[in-house]
């Protein structure tokens, strides 16, 4: 069964922390819906990869998504500025979704505080 996974991220973020799960992703049948804060633009990876937004995060919804995905780098440090993301991201895990945050990603998390108490992994 095909999931829709929503995708937050922006300028600056780690390159291989966005394409290569994207990749697996999609390989694996699934959609990746790229959210940042205006749709229609381009964002640029720190290794130069560019990536086109699909929708803004005023379109979004995040009962619309199975999972949530949040490349790290600086992406999530800029993303974290502006309260929307953090309370899309908030919502997966209220709702028990998935949330692949790498690296840098679970900076978006922080300020949900609903990581309190539960189990995550890092490196």
């Amino acid at each position: 069964m095909s999931k829709k996974i929503a995708t937050l991220i922006t300028n600056l973020f780690e390159d291989v922390e966005y394409t290569e799960p994207a990749q697996a992703f999609k390989e694996a049948g699934h959609e990746i819906i790229t959210i940042d804060k205006q749709s229609g633009n381009e964002v640029t990876g720190k290794k130069g990869t560019i990536v086109k937004i699909d929708k803004s995060i005023d379109e979004v919804h995040p009962a619309d998504f199975d999972a949530l995905l949040i490349p790290g780098g600086f992406s999530p440090d800029l993303l974290r500025e502006d309260d929307r993301f953090g309370e899309f991201a908030k919502a997966f895990i209220q709702d028990e979704k998935p949330v692949f945050a790498i690296c840098h990603g679970p900076q978006v998390l922080i300020d949900t505080d609903l990581l309190k108490g539960v189990d995550i992994t890092g490196y």
